[in-house]
């Protein structure tokens, strides 16, 4: 046999030879389930629980890599002991090592580090990821500005907000206190014409109040009565209830108005008084009415004989 044979057969081997690889098959994966993450949050402080269920499928176990960043483990929950994992803290993260395969729950307890700036309370670390990953945050004020990076607006449920972490379990969360609005002190003025109507026996008086709120807003308007003028009837848009009480001084009473919700524009309300009258000639006293407060009071008086 020649030399060009011998290289024609070892040619031929090479090519239909399975080629070995060097490299391990990879592991079967770590996977988490039933994922969920509930805060209780204020202002300096952050706590949470994770709840799970791992499941590993290779038989000899394997690591998972379930909380990283600035956090102190405080407990394991209500998990008990399991003789087939352990948790192993690690610089900035801890590690769940299982010796063996299976599907485990798994519930620790831990606090994040809170930072402060510009009014902003914030935590940063990262868990492992899962499909699903639901997030609950507790202990904060439905006004609350609530901000959680890369992951689904936060919304309040009940006394909680709820949300869903990003595919890579980050958790970049920032809240603050609502500012409170600043409640300006109350300006409004008010206009109103005022009719009496002469007939025998009875003066009847009508007043339509218009009233303008410039700053501020009413829940209830009060009117200052001066005179012996019944109040008969009090109507609006935006009349709720009325009554009339004595005031502190002898020659005045007070008519209290309620409205219906708070008044931060414009509004009108009319008030319908009469008083009864003795024999012509006579002289008689009309009632005054002033809005209690008012920055600016004006109006008409017309009289008119029946």
């Amino acid at each position: 046999m020649n030399t060009h044979t011998v290289a024609s057969i070892l040619l031929s081997a090479l090519l239909v030879a399975p080629v070995a690889h060097s490299a391990e098959a990879p592991s079967p994966p770590i996977t988490v389930h039933d994922f969920k993450l509930v805060g209780d949050l204020g202002n300096d402080r952050a706590s949470f629980t994770l709840t799970a269920k791992v499941k590993v499928e290779n038989s000899k176990g394997g690591t998972l890599d379930l909380l990283s960043g600035t956090v102190a483990l405080t407990g394991t929950g209500k998990t008990p002991p399991n003789p087939k994992w352990r948790l192993r803290a690690q610089p900035d993260r801890f590690v769940v090592v299982f010796d063996r395969g299976g599907v485990f729950p798994i519930e620790i307890k831990f606090n994040a580090a809170v930072r402060q700036q510009d009014g902003w309370s914030a935590v940063d670390f990262r868990v492992a990821p899962s499909v699903l990953q639901p997030v609950v945050l507790r202990g904060l004020a439905a006004d609350t500005e609530l901000k959680l990076a890369r992951a689904a607006r936060p919304e309040r449920k009940d006394a909680d907000f709820t949300s869903f972490l990003p595919s890579d379990g980050a958790v970049n969360l920032s809240w603050k206190p609502a500012r409170p609005e600043a409640e300006g002190k109350l300006f409004y003025a008010a206009e109103m014409l005022s009719q009496f109507n002469i007939s025998p026996g009875l003066l009847r008086q009508t007043a339509l109040i218009d009233f303008k709120v410039m700053q501020g807003e009413l829940n209830s308007m009060t009117l200052l009565l001066r005179g012996k003028d019944e109040v008969t009837r009090v109507s609006g848009d935006h009349v709720l209830a009325w009554s009339v009480e004595p005031a502190p001084g002898a020659e005045e009473r007070r008519l209290v108005i309620k409205l219906n919700q708070p008044q931060k524009d414009q509004f009108a309300l009319q008030v319908q008084m009469q008083t009864p009258l003795g024999a012509f000639p006579q002289a008689a006293e009309a009632m005054q009415l002033r809005p209690e407060g008012a920055t600016r009071f004006a109006g008409y008086l017309r009289i008119v004989n029946d």
